[in-house]
């Protein structure tokens, strides 16, 4: 019960902080630092823009799926789009040279896209085969890319400017559904 009492009075307090305008980092920082965003105009126009995407388009969409379409169904779709960028996922460990986890992220995809009738059932789970998230910006990030500057995307949202330059092999090379 304290525990929900001091998150309560902490959240006030940080929304006491914005409504005031005080930056609430100046306060667990030396104010000397400053925090540099050479992007922040973009980025601030973006998040707007997503933002509203998001409340009159991508929200209402997701609502309507979610009350049309069965529990069921719903997540052997989403199983069936995991299974789909599987193949991503292990083009990233074989760069990165992790070995192990490589061939359990093709087993997983062998099995699942067999077995498991096009990644609809999990199937490797069921076998022990776990699941792993990689993509091309962690593997430029293995390879000693800086992660670089902040960056919002329209409709993806909230990333780097290595991650970003990720998107670009996933979408143009790995990526089945393109």
């Amino acid at each position: 019960m304290r525990a929900r009492w001091l998150g309560c009075g902490c959240l006030f307090f940080f929304l006491l902080l914005c409504s005031y305008g005080i930056r609430a980092e100046s306060f667990f920082q030396d104010a000397s630092v400053r925090i540099d965003d050479p992007w922040e105009h973009w980025n601030r126009r973006v998040f707007y823009f997503n933002e509203k995407l998001d409340c009159y388009l991508i929200k209402p969409a997701a609502q309507a799926y979610t009350r049309v379409i069965p529990n069921e169904i719903e997540r052997g779709i989403g199983r069936f789009f995991n299974n789909l960028a599987e193949p991503t996922t292990l083009v990233n460990q074989l760069l990165q040279a992790k070995w192990v986890p490589a061939t359990h992220t093709g087993g997983r995809f062998v099995i699942n896209s067999t077995v498991g009738v096009l990644g609809l059932i999990d199937v490797a789970a069921r076998v022990g085969l776990d699941s792993y998230d990689e993509d091309f910006g962690q593997t430029l990030g293995y390879w000693g890319v800086g992660s670089g500057p902040y960056l919002v995307l329209p409709l993806l949202g909230p990333s780097s400017l290595r991650d970003t330059a990720g998107l670009i092999p996933k979408y143009a090379i790995t990526d089945p559904v393109n």
